[in-house]
């Protein structure tokens, strides 16, 4: 009875232990261990309290397995080696690290013989408690020296994480960014953590040394919001590397919100660092114009820029010279300004359009920012089908009064002018109507049969095919498929067609047996010199897509890289008939990328990717290493 009751309160206090409530762990522990000793139980009780804040009294709790002839485990010297380093004992803290490692080694001795009393799978845990007692040391290169020794034996995905922290702060980013890839099926973050990797390899962000010390998804959402209290608040949570590191990864995720305020709160507490960081985003070509402006607007606040002068920054590849101004909002009425917004409607009226541009955005020129004036203005620009400018005062606009009715209609009619009837659908959607005249009202039912004219589904015999042909397209890229597929995972993706069609892009002659002709390409592509010739007949584009996914650890996600390349719209299913004309669709008709859904932490979204075993040489062939 005593056995199963000490059995239920170890496992509660495991459950306590996970959940962070280190002090009711502490009691479940200390309770179970009153029905007998045990190396676990007392293990688990030091942990806890070693959590708790208490180093000294977990100390006291391995006291009886830390003497000369102690019976302790690899996870007792260990978490006594992390106590030691936290209470300053250096010295002590190097010595009960190598004792840790002595005795995993001569575990992993006793496990090879056959001849180890415990689980292997629990045994082998041990690998990332002990290099965790050499991170809190901040033994970089040893940390990663014991991933390596025992890399055959790591069954947490923790030492994976940790090798890729101690290779990142010893300036090995490729390995770095290589470990954290292989962990993005568990979470986002990893990816993320990947892409910062490459980026400091690539000279665009400065390196840092990061922490070992994950934080949960509160704690960083605490931190930041810390940030902004006091100069001195934003200065210690930049100081932060882990939350310097998840921050980053963040800003950088091509479908993140809010990614501009990331890269703001980063230079403008970011010290030396985060000017440096700013710098070097200001050159970086592919970098969205929002989030260098981000940066500039940082270096301002920090008083390294001023308002007003001019600074240089490449902006789509080309070097221009711009500056920032600040640009007051005036939100109450103002009778002389509603003067000059009626003259521009009745020169609209006279059918001078261009004239009346050219009043209103002589206002914003001139540094007053009057939203009816504006919402003038960038109803002025859409009939002239500046949709984009348009969008950019509209943008402004729903920052300041993102519940406006008269602005989400004006949204909501853009969208539909530019194509994008499901955004035009959601501003739609948000408009209430309360509280506007009949005229309002009458619009927005035009605007609403317009908009359900466009979704309608009225469509031509072609367009019938097209639409066939589309959908068995996105079936197959609807097919499971890992971050780093192999080839011939991708190719038993590809239907028959496209591996007809394969083959005869890469000039073969296409087997019978749809076997064979995996067989024939898998043959083929995995030689240097066939894929050095099929990278030759590359178009520029297509080739600019392959580094684009190389940079980035061989795979992205799809709507990033349609995003910046184009869709596969209307290249259609019956490749061998027909081969596809995106740049995209032609790398895939090669199989020299592959697309399909993957599962990225709790989501699972769809990927483009470079098999496995073509991407280092496809990397040397484009001369990117």
């Amino acid at each position: 009875m005593s056995v199963e009751r000490a059995a239920k309160l170890a496992a509660k206090g495991r459950e306590l232990l996970d959940r962070g409530d280190f002090r009711g762990a502490a009691k479940a522990f200390a309770s179970a261990l009153r029905y007998g000793e045990a190396v676990p139980l007392r293990n688990n009780l030091a942990l806890a309290e070693f959590m708790a804040g208490e180093p000294r009294r977990a100390l006291e709790v391995l006291a009886p397995y830390l003497e000369e002839n102690g019976t302790g485990n690899p996870f007792t010297y260990a978490l006594a080696a992390r106590i030691f380093c936290s209470l300053q004992q250096k010295e002590e803290a190097r010595r009960r690290l190598q004792q840790a490692v002595r005795a995993f080694d001569e575990g992993l001795a006793e496990l090879r013989r056959g001849r180890l009393g415990q689980d292997p799978g629990s045994f082998c845990e041990y690998t990332a408690v002990i290099m965790r007692a050499a991170a809190d040391l901040g033994e970089h290169r040893y940390v990663f020296d014991l991933y390596r020794r025992w890399e055959p034996y790591h069954v947490s995905w923790e030492s994976k994480f940790l090798a890729g922290a101690a290779c990142f702060n010893i300036g090995r980013y490729k390995r770095a960014a290589a470990l954290w890839a292989s962990l993005g099926h568990l979470h986002r973050l990893f990816l993320g953590m990947q892409q910062v990797a490459l980026l400091v390899e690539r000279g665009v962000i400065p390196p840092f040394e990061m922490g070992y010390e994950l934080h949960s998804g509160e704690q960083l959402a605490r931190m930041v919001a810390e940030a902004p209290k006091s100069e001195e608040a934003g200065r210690r949570c930049m100081r932060d590397g882990v939350l310097r590191m998840a921050i980053l990864a963040w800003a950088l995720d091509e479908t993140a919100r809010d990614a501009e305020d990331a890269v703001y709160g980063l230079v403008r507490y970011g010290e030396e660092w985060g000017e440096k960081l700013a710098r070097q985003l200001l050159e970086h070509p592919g970098l969205a114009p929002s989030l260098k402006l981000a940066a500039a607007n940082a270096l301002v606040a920090r008083g390294v820029l001023r308002e007003n002068e001019p600074f240089e920054m490449v902006i789509d590849g080309e070097r221009r010279t711009v500056e920032l101004r600040s640009v007051p909002v005036i939100m109450e009425p103002d009778e002389e300004l509603d003067e000059i917004v009626n003259r521009a409607v009745r020169l609209r009226d006279q059918g001078k359009v261009d004239e009346a541009l050219a009043l209103l955005d002589g206002l914003y020129r001139e540094g007053r920012f009057y939203p009816p004036a504006m919402m003038t203005l960038a109803n002025l620009l859409r009939r002239k089908g500046k949709l984009e400018e348009s969008l950019r005062i509209m943008e402004m606009l729903e920052e300041i009064d993102p519940d406006n009715p008269v602005l989400l209609f004006n949204l909501a009619a853009l969208m539909l002018q530019m194509g994008e009837t499901e955004q035009a659908r959601e501003y739609c959607e948000k408009i209430d109507p309360r509280g506007q005249g009949e005229e309002f009202r009458a619009k927005l039912e035009y605007l609403r049969s317009e908009l359900a004219r466009a979704e309608a589904f009225l469509v031509s015999p072609e367009e019938i095919v097209r639409l066939y042909e589309e959908e068995r397209r996105a079936e197959v890229e609807e097919k499971s498929l890992p971050v780093d597929a192999s080839l011939s995972r991708g190719l038993r993706n590809m239907p028959a067609p496209w591996l007809e069609c394969a083959c005869r892009r890469c000039g073969l002659e296409p087997a019978r047996l749809r076997r064979e002709r995996e067989e024939q390409l898998q043959a083929f592509l995995t030689v240097r010199a066939n894929l050095e010739k099929v990278v030759r007949e590359l178009e520029d584009e297509e080739r600019e897509l392959l580094r684009y996914l190389l940079q980035r650890g061989g795979w992205s996600r799809l709507n990033a890289v349609t995003r910046k390349f184009g869709s596969m719209e209307g290249d259609g299913f019956f490749w061998h008939e027909r081969g596809p004309a995106s740049p995209l669709g032609s790398l895939w008709s090669r199989a020299l990328v592959v697309v399909g859904r993957a599962r990225l932490g709790a989501t699972r979204c769809k990927i483009a990717a470079v098999p496995l075993e073509l991407r280092e040489a496809l990397a040397e062939i484009l001369g990117m290493v």
